[in-house]
């Protein structure tokens, strides 16, 4: 996979940071690789071990804004069930400025989202497998889906009310819906309520495919909240868009999943109107320090996502 992150490597790491992680691993680390995916700033490196294991860390300065999302994951990440697919913590450093986790290492791949892909069944599984492992959620006190994301994905009501939609270079189609756009784009959150933990960031660089066994781990749980099992199942359809799905392919490669097949017509349409509004405006803002990269994924999601609003809605 290509890099798309601009990451600390290992040895940029503070010493007392690097020496407290090699006393819990309880081995010196003959090799570091670095992983590039994602769109965060932070260490994520594999460790190989002189006693022959690995270790996945990841981590942060303890200053950064996103510090807290690491304390929070490692939190969540020790609730989680062993039947869950996700990795197991190790442990938690908080030494030298930094906080750093450690993970049980997978090794495996990124999977193909494309058509024809012979990982989609397994990704499909792993979506499923979250919707019955983590329901109830085994962190309760989890933010609420709606409280979360309720506030962020107003995408298209921003849009209307910074300028004229004339002014905004927006795609013709959304220059021409952008009060109806608005109107719909919360609607989804009437149907958000649920007790199921829910990982509200799949795409395929939080997804790994194991090499034993080709089962697919759901990974980087930086933004849990607790809402609708549905919501994981339809976050997923535009990156499959993205990989070259048509919006109709992409559904049906996620209507076998329990929770999609429940979500009501209404709930998906308006999602998918949020979600594309998101992008829309995000594309739009200067880069956050660090990750030069994000924009023109937030864009390239932009687009999907107009495919798949456009094939929801039907609107001409």
């Amino acid at each position: 996979m290509t890099a798309t992150a601009v990451r600390p490597n290992w040895h940029d790491l503070p010493v007392p940071t690097r020496e407290a992680v090699v006393s819990l691993a309880g081995a010196d680390v003959t090799a570091a690789e670095s992983q590039g995916g994602g769109y965060t700033p932070g260490l994520a490196t594999r460790l190989h071990l002189a006693d022959g294991s690995r270790l996945f860390v990841k981590g942060i300065e303890c200053g950064h804004p996103l510090s807290g999302t690491y304390r929070a994951e490692a939190e969540l990440t020790a609730a989680l069930p062993n039947a869950a697919p996700t990795p197991g913590l190790r442990w938690t450093v908080h030494t030298g400025g930094w906080i750093v986790l450690a993970m049980d290492d997978i090794p495996g791949t990124t999977p193909d989202l494309a058509p024809g892909s012979p990982d989609l069944p397994a990704v499909v599984t792993a979506v499923t497998a979250l919707g019955a492992t983590l329901t109830p959620s085994p962190v309760p006190d989890a933010p609420t889906v709606a409280d979360a994301l309720g506030p962020v994905l107003q995408g298209w009501t921003r849009l209307a009310d910074d300028t004229d939609a004339d002014e905004l270079d927006l795609d013709p189609w959304a220059a021409a819906h952008l009060g109806k756009l608005a109107g719909v784009e919360r609607g989804w959150l009437d149907h958000a309520a649920g007790t199921t933990l829910v990982h509200g960031d799949l795409r395929a660089d939080n997804l790994i495919v194991r090499a034993e066994d080709g089962t697919v781990a759901v990974v980087d749980w930086s933004y849990p909240h607790q809402g609708a099992a549905w919501i994981d199942a339809a976050a997923l359809v535009p990156h499959l868009i993205l990989a070259g799905h048509t919006p109709d392919a992409a559904e049906k490669v996620v209507a076998d999943i329990p929770a999609w097949r429940a979500a009501p017509a209404e709930a998906l349409d308006a999602f998918a109107v949020a979600c594309t509004g998101y992008w829309t405006r995000s594309a739009r803002l200067a880069p956050p320090p660090g990750v030069p990269y994000l924009r023109g994924f937030q864009a390239r999601a932009a687009a999907a996502g107009l495919a798949w609003t456009r094939h929801r809605t039907g609107w001409t």
